[in-house]
This record gives structure tokens, sequence and C-alpha cells, in this order.
């Protein structure tokens, strides 16, 4: 009855997801990392696909339209006449370098399947997946075009990737203590994508205008919290505690932030203690724990196939298959970076290490300017900032576990451009709003002077003329003698 109710609402609204191509993004994204089809036990349903078709065919047929404000200028001075609003069209996909690098790595690897050993039809499906996420990533930078929309889909990223977290955090507030997996049974993807949640949810109450919803935003947020201590991940578990402990030490009311963290510290301890000690007690003792340990094996097998394949790998997807040919078993590096370094070489890794840490670069400059934009553009840093520790979240957990092309990291990746993008239309839109302010500002003084002006000329007019003096006799005799004689 689930997956009849869900296919229902999925195949009525693909109309709107063509003619309204924005509307289609969000809803390829809530499919694609919210995965409502898990709630419905049909995981071999191709939602994904069934919206994402029809929404680059919309995308490319309608394009990408929005509202700007339009300066009419004086020709001789060059001042500001008055502002008017046009519909202009924007390119599919905004010019930037990173969307670059992301196509020059797809490239890459394309070029580099059919030069190694191992067939590439072993790979198709990953590698198609891969151009599919560069496609709707591009097309991500030009959709999310004015803060509206960035608004609006900055939040449903969030919340489409916290809400197993969410999920999971009010099952441990219900029923106690266990382990949570979200939408699949791999708790260290779960705890990945919870902690990449984490600062969206968190700093996302910024966006919102009634004070109301901010707590609830706040509350998600700890409820994440609750479900990334849950899934008993230990790679996901150091990389909560260095996003959290920056969230706090990077806020603006850092006494306020730093009593929240204490609170959901306790709250933490209260309903998760003996899970916390575990994983502190096996993250230290790592060399007693046979899970944690026999990551040494594999990543010494991933530099091995590095040393044999330096220049172009084993090849995209190909670790697992490569390793099994030479030592046998299929199993995971447990690290995107040496992975990543097995698989595309020395020729390849670059670009990919270019995508990853130069968003990260990219954020922290923008943070820096975002700090000196006008009073009222306050929210370019917060979502600056939450992009910036969501990233850092996933460089950390990545260096014990597998997901290096994993899509929610590649929407962060078009989220920033969309934010630099958009924040730069702001700026320009707030400066030609004060713009017009300030010529309102002296058209008022201007109007009200004349008004003055006019208003002491009808009061001189009104004011009574002098009268001559009566003429008599004695003013008579005086005005002859005082005659000059001739």
């Amino acid at each position: 009855m689930r997956f009849i109710i869900y296919a229902s609402v999925l195949f009525a609204v693909l109309p709107l997801v063509f003619y309204r191509p924005f509307f289609g993004l969000c809803i390829y994204y809530v499919v694609s990392i919210l995965q409502p089809k898990v709630l419905c036990w049909r995981d071999d349903f191709q939602d994904a696909l069934l919206v994402g078709v029809p929404l680059v065919i919309g995308a490319i047929a309608i394009g990408t339209v929005r509202r700007e404000l339009k300066a009419e200028r004086d020709d001789d001075s060059g001042g500001l006449r008055r502002l008017q609003t046009q519909v202009k069209r924007d390119p599919l996909v905004a010019p930037h370098w990173l969307i670059g690098v992301f196509a020059m790595l797809v490239i890459y690897v394309a070029g580099t399947r059919y030069l190694v050993d191992i067939p590439p039809i072993h790979t198709s499906y990953q590698f198609k997946g891969l151009c599919k996420i560069l496609l709707v990533t591009a097309l991500l930078t030009g959709m999310v075009s004015d803060y509206r929309r960035l608004k609006i889909f900055f939040i449903i990223i969030a919340f489409s990737a916290g809400f197993w977290a969410i999920k999971g955090g009010i099952k441990i507030l219900m029923i106690g203590p266990h382990q949570v997996y979200g939408k699949s049974y791999d708790n260290n993807l779960f705890a990945l994508i919870s902690v990449m949640a984490l600062p969206l949810v968190f700093y996302g109450s910024s966006l919102v205008r009634k004070t109301k919803w901010r707590p609830v935003f706040l509350i998600c947020a700890g409820l994440i919290c609750l479900g990334i201590i849950g899934s008993r991940s230990r790679a996901g578990f150091v990389a909560f505690a260095v996003v959290l402990c920056m969230m706090a030490w990077g806020s603006r009311y850092r006494f306020r932030a730093l009593i929240g963290v204490g609170v959901v510290a306790l709250i933490a301890v209260a309903f998760l203690g003996p899970e916390i000690i575990e994983r502190v007690d096996s993250i230290i003792g790592y060399r007693e724990d046979k899970s944690a340990y026999s990551r040494f094996y594999t990543w010494t097998v991933a530099r091995v196939l590095f040393e044999q394949n330096p220049l172009i790998g084993v090849g995209f997807g190909n670790f697992e298959l490569a390793k099994d040919a030479i030592f046998g078993g299929r199993k995971a590096a447990h690290s995107i970076y040496l992975s990543n370094l097995a698989e595309l070489g020395i020729f390849g890794h670059p670009l990919w290490l270019c995508l990853i840490f130069g968003t990260m670069i990219s954020l922290m400059r923008f943070i820096r300017r975002a700090k000196r934009l006008p009073p009222g553009l306050g929210w370019p840093y917060s979502l600056g900032r939450a992009l910036l520790l969501s990233m850092l979240g996933y460089s950390i957990h990545g260096a014990f576990h597998n997901e290096e092309y994993l899509e929610l990291m590649f929407a962060l990746v078009g989220l920033t451009v969309a934010l630099q993008v958009v924040t730069e239309r702001e700026l320009a839109k707030t400066h030609l709003l004060s713009e017009a302010e300030e010529l309102a500002d002296s058209e008022a003084r201007q109007k009200k002077a004349q008004k003055e002006t006019a208003a002491k000329a009808r009061k001189r007019r009104r004011e009574p003329k002098a009268t001559a003096a009566p003429i008599t006799i004695g003013s008579l005799i005086r005005a002859t003698r005082e005659r000059p004689s001739m």
C-alpha cells in the first residue's frame, strides 16, 4: 500500500517536473538522498531515473528564468533614474572552475577505463551514475539562481540528508539505546550522511523568517546528534566530535553554543552512555579491535595496488576486483583517499583532491568575504559555514570509509557554486536598492525644500504692505523747507 501511494504521487508530479525544472530538481534530490522507496520496502524502484529524465529534458527545453532589477541611468550624469523589474534567462550551468574540474575528472575516468586490464563492462553502471551526478550537479548551479530558490533547495537538501538520523534519534528517545542503521545496513554510511547533514540543519535555521520555526531546526539537529552516536560508527564519532566542536567554536554566540553542546552531551550520555564509552574505548584501543585493525591491512593493499599501477591506477571502481585478482577477497579500502589513489593513479587522483579540498578552500575564502557584507546579508556567512563544516565532516570520515563518489558531497559542491553566484546577485541588488533609496531621499529633500520655499513666498505675499502717511499742511511745509534751493 505504501508503494502504491508513493508511486502514484511520483507519477502525478512528473508533469510539474517537466514544466517547472527547479521543482523537479528538488524532487530529484528528495528521492535520491532521502530515498522514500526504502520506507516502501522497494529498493529496486528506479525513482531517481523516473524523475531525472523529465527534469533534464525540461531544463534544456524550458531553461532557467528569474526576475532581476534593471537600472535606468541618465545618459549625461550616469545617475540612477529609476529601477525596473525584468525577466532574465540564465544559462543552464553557472561558469565556475569547480564544475570544470568535475568535468575533467569524468573525462579522465571515461578515457582510462579502456586503458586498464579490467574490462569497463564491470563498472559501466557506476560510470553512468557518475555521469548522471555531473549532469545534475551542473544543472543545479544554473537552476538555483536566486535567494528564494537557494533557501528552498538548501532546506530540502538538509532535511533529506538528516531525515534518517532524525528518525533514529526519535526512536532512541522512545525505546532506549539501540544501534541505528538508517536507510541501509551500513552504519558507517549512515553516520557519514548524518554528520554531513548536522551543520546543514543547524545553520539552516537562519533561513526561516519566523523565529518560531528555529527551535524546530535546533531540535532536529539534537536528534541527529543522537542518531550519529547510536550508529556506533567509530569514523562517524570522530567526524561528529570535530564538526560539533567547530560549530560551537565558530559561533558568534560562543558561550550559548558551548552551553548547547553541553546539553546535547548530557542527553547523549543519559541515553547512550554505554555506547559512547564503547566507541571511545574502541578508538583508543584500535589494535585490539579486529574490525578497526583490519583497516591497516586494506590500506596496505591499496598502497601495493598503487605501486603496481602508479600512473593511471587500476581503473575507476576496480579496487575490489583488482584486490581479488591479486590478494583474494573483495573488500573495500576503507579510505576514500587510498581507494581513489589506487583507482585513478597520480594523474587522476589530484583532480579528485582538487574537487574536494578546492571546494573547502573556496568556501573559506567566501566566508572571509561574507563577514564584510552589509548587515542585511548575514545568511551567506551562515550557509558558507554550513557547507564548509559538512565538507570537513566528509573529509574526516572519508579517511576511514569508502564513499568517494557520494552524491550528497557533489550536491554540496554545486551548492557552493550556487551560493557564490546568488550572493553576488543579491549584493548587486542590495547596492541598487541602496542607490534607489538615496535617490528617493534626495528627491524627498528637494520636494521638501521646494515646499518650504513656496510656503515662504506665499507668506510674503500675504503680509500687508506699509501704508503711506496722510498728507497734511505741516508735512508740506517740512518738505518745502528740506528741498534744497536752486
